[in-house]
């Protein structure tokens, strides 16, 4: 295919949303969120997590297990009060490693994945001590009360024999007693955005929406309606327009027709988004897989020659010099849609909260490898916001996005804590 330096542009148009489309982005989230609340045809779910908000008082020393993608991270949490809190120890493993074990794979079973997680949980506790554990788990569930939820299925890409229609907390209880821990008591399952959320109010005390973009994507927010935090499932809408690149990354997933937001935001998806488009620019049909990280390496790196040799590394090919401002361009209109997105759909949670139009000063909880490594992620998250809101810089935006550290993990505490 010959092309020449202004070829990239005509991709990365593709993946740029004016004005006009981010509102209207925006509004047909908060319809979407209205439509789930009513119990009609919509691609949002509202996912009762059957908790509140914390008072930021809570105490006492909690296990925190994060399991919300491709790793595991088990956390030793006192909670102080007064907003105050210690991470006193913690254990983070990837579920897969190369040359080692795979816990993400059709040959492992349920039951050798949560063996696996068991051994963290007891890192973690320093030894057979009684704590009580909350458990943050980022898949979908049917969920009942807040100790405990039956697994609907693995999404990120994990292909585990079983667990589907099962538990998860009591799955998590039996490899504990396998493991001699009969002592350590999962009380609380929730999702990783209400984690989240949970951690920021904790914190701060003025928080109702939290979002999560790293592997995956969702988002959570308070329903006064309810008195509960709601999970959306963010990052199963569907009404968002999509480009020729995006319907390649969905036809080839694990689960083509599902979670087609998420694919164009997620961590798990951006990287193969980018390989679709550089096989178009570069007129090829394969290209190595490369995964986000590595992509981010690439759009980051400003010195040309430092970014060819990147490109050349992880594609396993000579790109021309030429080549290399245009698709570290492309790459980089492929993070700024994400960002933008996310924003626009934070917003559409602020249209269903504040319909009178005057939105409170308030902290947006935010986490996730997308937002908090891409450089200019947040700014281009906010700039959103304003966007969405008035279309000028004239009003202030007092919906402030907040990076929270450690928040699922600290969220899964202070949960813990709250069931207590």
């Amino acid at each position: 295919m010959e092309h020449n330096a202004t070829d990239w542009m005509n991709i990365a148009k593709h993946f740029y949303w004016d004005e006009a489309e981010l509102r209207n982005f925006s509004q047909r989230f908060s319809i979407e969120i209205e439509e789930a609340l009513a119990g009609r045809a919509s691609s949002l779910s509202t996912v009762k997590s059957y908790l509140g908000l914390p008072t930021g008082n809570e105490t006492g020393t909690y296990l925190a297990l994060d399991f919300g993608g491709t790793n595991v991270r088990v956390s030793r949490i006192r909670l102080l009060g007064k907003h105050c809190f210690m991470v006193e120890k913690k254990v983070s493993r990837p579920l897969q490693l190369a040359g080692s074990y795979n816990y993400m794979s059709p040959q492992t079973n349920v039951d050798e994945l949560f063996d696996f997680i068991a051994s963290l949980v007891e890192e973690a506790a320093g030894g057979h001590k009684a704590y009580r554990l909350g458990h943050t788990f980022s898949f979908g569930v049917i969920q009942n009360h807040v100790q405990d939820a039956a697994l609907i299925q693995w999404s990120k890409e994990i292909q585990v024999q079983g667990g589907e229609g099962m538990l998860v907390n009591t799955l998590l209880k039996q490899a504990l007693t396998r493991r001699g821990l009969e002592n350590i008591e999962p009380v609380a399952l929730l999702n990783d955005t209400t984690a989240l959320l949970l951690a920021a109010g904790y914190q701060y005390g003025c928080s109702k929406i939290g979002i999560i973009c790293g592997t995956g994507f969702n988002i959570c927010y308070y329903e006064p309606t309810l008195q509960m935090i709601i999970i959306l499932e963010a990052g199963g809408y569907s009404e968002a327009a999509r480009n020729y690149w995006d319907v390649a990354v969905d036809e080839a997933s694990q689960r083509p027709g599902y979670h087609k937001l998420e694919k164009m935001i997620g961590g798990a998806y951006l990287c193969d988004v980018y390989r679709q488009a550089v096989m178009t620019y570069l007129g090829i049909s394969q290209l190595p897989a490369f995964t986000t990280r590595e992509m981010n390496y690439i759009v980051a790196n400003e010195s040309n020659r430092d970014c060819r040799l990147l490109m050349g590394q992880f594609w396993q090919r000579i790109v021309s010099p030429r080549d290399v401002k245009p698709l570290r361009s492309i790459g980089a209109a492929i993070f700024v849609r994400a960002a933008q997105l996310t924003g626009a759909a934070c917003y559409g949670v602020l249209q269903h909260l504040y319909t009178a139009g005057e939105i409170p000063r308030q902290t947006i909880a935010v986490e996730g490898s997308v937002l908090e490594h891409v450089r200019g992620s947040l700014f281009m998250m906010e700039d959103t916001l304003r966007i969405c809101q008035s279309g000028n810089y004239v009003q202030p935006m007092l919906a402030e996005p907040m990076l929270v550290k450690d928040g699922p993990s600290v969220g899964a505490a202070i949960a813990a804590a709250m069931v207590s």
